[in-house]
């Protein structure tokens, strides 16, 4: 049986270009999402954004707005005046109206004026906190009761105020804006009448300073899986609440930010249209500059042997050059397997005791021990094979090469993999970002231990036998 699928896209326009009344807009618009509302507006010329914007009311709108990206608000100033896009920003969530504000940079300080004073002061407060504080996702709309007051009182206070408010799955107690605990909406309905507030409420939860890190709250909230915590300042004055939208929002902006260093790159815009050649380069150079240095050191160690590496003659310089990249290659590849296991433990646990420091390390070095054995043994068989495919014959100085190439990356890959796991817990231990230990700066380390060591085993056997 062939099932119906609904096209709210092509809907949604139909009610907003055929409805000119603006009774009959709302009523038609009321049943679906403001998010897929917002997506239809796009698809309207400025006129259309004219009609709309004169024809919804302003909480509407609100509404609406929270799902458009800065570049898509900016679609908007041609036919918006500053009061009306002002009035708008006021009436969404305050968090969202703090993101708007500041991504709208000069034209959002601008826009700020406009706001009624009250809001304004909200929205200068938290603008004042990074995206690395809590404090920059506080959400205003929630509910609270006195802990003195009855159920009934309560219940008769959230029914007046639930439909003015977004979160209401817990309500919040406190005395005097002191945070004293909380009730959960289906608690609070199957509570007696007559109980008291403090007598319902739970009094151990989990709470955050406004300024403490947004990734210590993300993971307490996925710890607790409560579905929201409230934020508090020194005096235990309840200032607002981080709920688990916010939750996905900070977790995505984690892992954005950690995929960009593992990159190499120093900042990222997420709208790649926009991004200016000036911008890409400014994200991209610094990284490159570092990693160029560290090259340098590489090239320096080369630079090293080659005076005795020509005084032997190019046939060992063109012996050891012949699987150097596979050396570099494998060495980078399993340090960066490490420092991806090791940050990806470190996201999920915030503290870490020195013992299990100790088993993360001795588990990679063994780890190491494996497989550049397992590695070494493959290689020496290829060089094997390769040297009895070209001479017919395996002669003492081609398994004396075997052998070194073999050791060489036996010892080059327990470095490499034991590297991948204390660069980061280095880093940790500093109160530095581990993920700023990034793939290519892995892979280069990897690369300058990596030939010094061949090189090392190389010349020290070799070179006498030339």
């Amino acid at each position: 049986m062939e099932t119906f699928k609904r096209d709210y896209h092509q809907e949604i326009l139909e009610v907003l270009t055929n409805n000119e009344k603006q009774s009959s807009l709302i009523k038609c618009l009321s049943e679906y999402h403001p998010y897929d509302i917002s997506r239809a507006i796009l698809d309207l010329d400025q006129s259309g954004y004219l009609r709309i914007v004169e024809a919804l009311p302003i909480d509407y709108l609100a509404e609406i707005f929270e799902y458009f990206t800065i570049n898509e608000i900016q679609l908007f100033k041609p036919i918006l005046n500053i009061d009306r896009l002002a009035d708008i920003i006021s009436h969404m969530e305050l968090d969202v109206s703090v993101d708007i504000i500041t991504g709208l940079k000069k034209f959002g300080v601008e826009v700020l004026k406009h706001i009624p004073l009250e809001r304004q002061k909200q929205i200068r407060k938290l603008m004042v906190y990074s995206p690395d504080e809590i404090g920059a996702y506080l959400n205003d709309s929630y509910l609270t009761v006195e802990m003195d007051a009855t159920v009934k009182q309560a219940m008769k206070f959230v029914t007046a105020n639930a439909h003015d408010t977004d979160y209401i799955s817990i309500i919040y107690v406190v005395s005097h804006q002191e945070l004293k605990g909380y009730v959960r909406l289906k608690d609070l309905i199957t509570a007696r009448a007559n109980e008291m507030m403090q007598d319902i409420m739970e009094s151990r939860f989990p709470q955050v300073l406004i300024d403490d890190d947004v990734e210590t709250v993300a993971a307490m909230m996925q710890e607790t899986k409560e579905s929201s915590i409230p934020i508090i300042d020194e005096s235990f004055h309840l200032q607002g609440i981080v709920t688990h939208d916010d939750l996905l929002e900070i977790i995505a902006m984690v892992e954005e930010e950690d995929y960009t260093r593992f990159a190499g790159l120093s900042e990222f815009d997420a709208d790649i249209e926009t991004l200016s050649i000036k911008q890409s380069v400014k994200s991209r150079l610094p990284w490159l500059s570092i990693l160029l240095l560290l090259s340098m050191v590489t090239s320096f160690i080369l630079s090293l042997f080659d005076t005795r590496i020509s005084m032997s003659g190019p046939l060992l310089a063109a012996r050891l050059a012949v699987f150097l990249p596979l050396l570099l290659d494998m060495a980078g590849n399993t340090g960066t397997q490490s420092l991806a296991v090791t940050i990806r433990y470190l996201s999920k646990n915030d503290k870490i005791e020195r013992e299990t420091v100790k088993s993360i390390i001795s588990r990679e070095f063994k780890t190491g021990v494996v497989q550049g054995l397992l590695i070494g043994i493959i290689v020496f068989g290829m060089i094997m094979l390769t040297s009895k495919w070209d001479h017919q014959v395996i002669t003492k100085i081609d398994f004396i090469y075997a052998g070194v190439t073999a050791t060489s990356i036996v010892v080059a890959l327990i470095a490499s993999t034991t590297l991948g796991s204390f660069i980061p817990l280095l880093l940790r231990r500093f109160h530095v970002d581990p993920a700023v230990a990034s793939g290519p700066f892995i892979t280069t380390v990897s690369d300058i231990i990596t030939l010094s060591i061949y090189y090392a085993i190389g010349m020290s056997i070799l070179l006498p036998l030339y």
